[in-house]
């Protein structure tokens, strides 16, 4: 529980940060909206694929925001 409330922060912090460029803001914003509320692609009902796709494709933006970032930030 320490590491998912330490990397919260830790995107929180990237997602303030006025160094953090805004395509970043955008792409980690939207992973953690999604993550949060997520819209279905694949309706929940169908057994294990209903999930599974909510949290590949928050963990797919997030980590795309992480890539993009430059290493000064």
């Amino acid at each position: 529980m320490r590491m998912i409330t330490a990397r919260i922060r830790y995107y929180l912090g990237l997602l303030f940060n006025r160094q953090t460029p805004w395509y970043v803001r955008l792409l980690l914003g939207l992973g953690l909206i999604y993550l949060i509320i997520p819209m279905d692609f694949i309706p929940d009902y169908v057994p294990v694929l209903g999930l599974v796709d909510d949290v590949t494709i928050g963990a797919m933006l997030i980590s795309l925001a992480i890539r993009l970032l430059p290493k000064q930030v």
